[in-house]
């Protein structure tokens, strides 16, 4: 043999065993085991139809399927739909559906189930959290054959696959519906990689692995348990005993002590969660926009990310995050300034004998912003009572209208249409902080209209900055969380929404 060939044999060998060995160092996935998971208590419902509370999406992505799927990099992939397009000059959104899927109690999984959850949720008397988005995106849906859905559209609808790949997009057994009715929060049915096994509130819920699920191999737990508990670092100390496997949401200050654990893993989440102080903008003294600044300026937003946050997080300057492609660079929200925020007190003409009341709930981070707020505000002349309230409680009397003023956190979208006119819009059901400003609803309105990403950036950074000049919320940082777990857990990804999945997860031992 020649020695060039014998080389590039040789070669091509050694590039054979590399391989080899590259596989062999790479980690399977083993199955089998119960991963224990700390979760907020504030959990009421399983029945994505009136979900509400941030919390109850962890087991909800477990015994669900959406009919989109998310990427860590919020991209969108297939799920339940295994593909889609716009139809008809994009008067129409098609779903091409997975075939051979059933639900956990043995129903076909079909473009009829599809078209029932969502005129379901879209039914005035069902009362759901979910109809307004849907209703304003959604004329009617229709069925072409088992496999595929229509979506007729009212307008443009930018953000709506990102709505069919969160709680809109929860696909439950109409079957189960109609047998558990009011009772399905207790009794859920979906097509999910897990199914529900027992929920005691307060205490524990579980979930067991579905040994029917469509994706081959998945999932690799046998069990998840969830243990509830008032708060995230009431976790810390049972994830040092082992009675906790994973415990989400951890400032940089719970994380503090983890850092150095043996047998303790730390993961970063991407910062997409902005930390504010919402106003309630219709309500006196809120209703004055010169009160409203002043506030933004008693506002030292470095020294509360500095106290919380251990100066790790990026400062909010407003409601987008530095990395998503909405994110104005330039964008300044009001800065810290004691001089400025009294003598804007003076012309505001609110009585310096008003107190505001800050409505906070029993979760850490927002206890420490509130106390720091309180501080702050009282030192420019403003006085505050801070007011508990349960968590169970707290959004669901946000949205009612019950609470003017409290900390609060918002996760991102996929789509800036998704958040910021959620969050903003005057026709939105969920504008808690009841802005109205006619300017801001046109601009929304024709950025959701176009598809070229440029105009509608330029768009968003006219929107956001009449948002921040208007302070509905008073920005403080992009929170920094840190999900804390065992060494034997494995796979557990971050997703920009910063909802922990645990649908990959498996564990060493």
């Amino acid at each position: 043999m020649k020695t060039s060939a014998l080389t590039t044999l040789c070669f091509a060998l050694g590039l054979a065993l590399l391989g080899v060995a590259a596989d062999a160092q790479v980690p399977q996935p083993v199955r089998g085991g119960t991963l224990n998971v700390s979760l907020p208590n504030d959990a009421k419902s399983l029945d994505p139809t009136f979900q509400i509370n941030f919390t109850e999406r962890q087991p909800l992505y477990l015994i669900y399927n959406t009919l989109v799927g998310l990427t860590p990099d919020f991209s969108y992939q297939p799920e339940l739909a295994e593909r889609w397009e716009l139809a008809d000059s994009g008067r129409k959104l098609v779903l091409h559906l997975r075939q051979g899927v059933r639900f956990h109690d043995g129903t076909p999984f079909d473009a009829a189930a599809v078209k029932w959850n969502i005129d379901h949720r879209m039914d005035p008397a069902t009362a759901s959290p979910s109809r307004q988005l849907l209703a304003e995106h959604v004329a009617s849906i229709e069925i072409d054959g088992s496999t595929r859905a229509v979506i007729n559209l009212k307008g443009p609808a930018p953000n709506l696959l990102g709505m069919l790949a969160q709680r809109e997009g929860f696909m439950i057994s109409p079957t189960a519906a109609a047998k558990h009715g009011k009772d399905l929060g207790t009794n859920p049915v979906g097509t999910g990689p897990f199914v529900f096994k027992e929920w005691d509130p307060g205490n524990r819920l579980v979930v067991e692995r579905n040994p029917n699920y469509w994706e081959a191999g998945k999932p690799y737990l046998d069990r998840i348990v969830f243990l509830q508990t008032s708060n995230t670092a009431v976790g810390v100390p049972r994830l040092l005993t082992g009675e906790l496997d994973f415990v989400a949401a951890l400032s940089p200050i719970d994380a503090r002590p983890l850092e150095s654990r043996s047998g303790i893993q730390l993961s970063r989440s991407p910062g997409n969660r902005w930390m504010a102080l919402q106003i309630r903008m219709d309500k006196p003294p809120f209703n004055n926009l010169k009160f409203r600044q002043a506030m933004a300026h008693a506002i030292d937003r470095k020294r509360i990310s500095d106290i919380i946050m251990g100066g790790k997080a990026d400062i909010a300057e407003g409601p987008t995050p530095p990395g998503l492609w909405w994110f104005d660079p330039d964008l300044k929200a009001f800065p810290f300034d004691p001089v400025k925020a009294r003598a804007l007190l003076v012309e505001s003409g609110v009585s310096p004998d008003v107190e505001l009341v800050l409505s906070t709930s029993p979760v850490a981070i927002n206890q420490q912003v509130s106390q720091l707020a309180q501080e702050q505000l009282r030192a420019v002349g403003i006085k505050v009572r801070i007011e508990p309230v349960s968590i169970s409680d707290w959004y669901p009397q946000l949205l009612q209208g019950a609470i003017n003023f409290l900390p609060i956190r918002w996760s991102q979208r996929p789509d800036p249409d998704g958040l910021l006119t959620y969050l903003y819009h005057s026709k939105s059901g969920h504008n808690s902080s009841r802005y109205l400003n006619p300017e801001l609803d046109a601009l929304l309105d024709r950025a959701r209209g176009l598809e070229d990403r440029a105009e509608r950036f330029a768009l968003y950074m006219q929107a956001q900055a009449m948002i921040v000049r208007d302070v509905p919320y008073i920005y403080i940082f992009h929170s920094i969380e840190f999900a804390a777990m065992r060494d034997d857990v494995r796979n557990y990804v971050w997703i920009p929404d910063e909802i922990p999945r645990f649908r990959e997860v498996w564990k060493a031992r």
